[in-house]
């Protein structure tokens, strides 16, 4: 995937990641198949999530609002349209999550819900062996990177609540390089 944008570290992250324009391409063969057990699958981590004692005050009142927002964001992965504007809409999620103070371990383990619950959806549901394969790979890379820009909205605060601007922390981060 050619990620069109001047951020140097978001371009290293897909390079690196391995996200290319097969990604893009698998997952819009795929997800006609995928998306349709979106809703359940949602259904199943709310669920997980309100058992939680930690995660339910987060969601309480708030249940069927937030299934329609995941559901609506778990189709833009299935989409294959990885553009700027799919960028712009993982950092607002992760300014949203920041901004009513979703604890950053709630966004690593529901990625890490996500990584365990689709994988056997894309095997269930893609015949091709191949593809499946492939998929199941993309849908990862696809993960990490939201999980990434999600989690550089919480770095951005920390670091803004701290007082440090993005130039001050890469001379710190560059310090006894030289």
């Amino acid at each position: 995937m050619e990620i069109t944008t001047k951020d140097a570290n978001l371009k290293a992250f897909c390079h690196i990641g391995g996200l290319c324009k097969e990604d893009q391409e698998i997952m819009t063969r795929v997800g006609p198949g995928i998306v349709p057990h979106v809703p359940l699958l949602t259904d199943r981590f709310y669920e997980i999530l309100q058992e939680d004692q930690q995660t339910a005050p987060y969601i309480d009142g708030r249940i069927d609002v937030l299934k329609k927002t995941h559901i609506a964001w778990l189709q833009d992965l299935f989409s294959g349209d990885y553009d700027e504007a799919f960028i712009r809409r993982q950092e607002k999620i992760g300014e949203v999550h920041v901004k009513v103070r979703v604890p950053p371990l709630f966004v690593a383990a529901s990625m890490s819900f996500l990584r365990a619950a689709l994988p056997p959806v894309i095997a269930e549901n893609v015949p091709d062996q191949h593809d499946m394969g492939k998929a199941v790979a993309a849908l990862l890379r696809l993960l990490d990177l939201c999980q990434y820009l999600i989690d550089r909205k919480y770095n951005d605060a920390l670091m803004d609540n701290l007082g440090i601007s993005p130039a001050l922390l890469v001379r710190l981060q560059t310090i006894g390089r030289a």
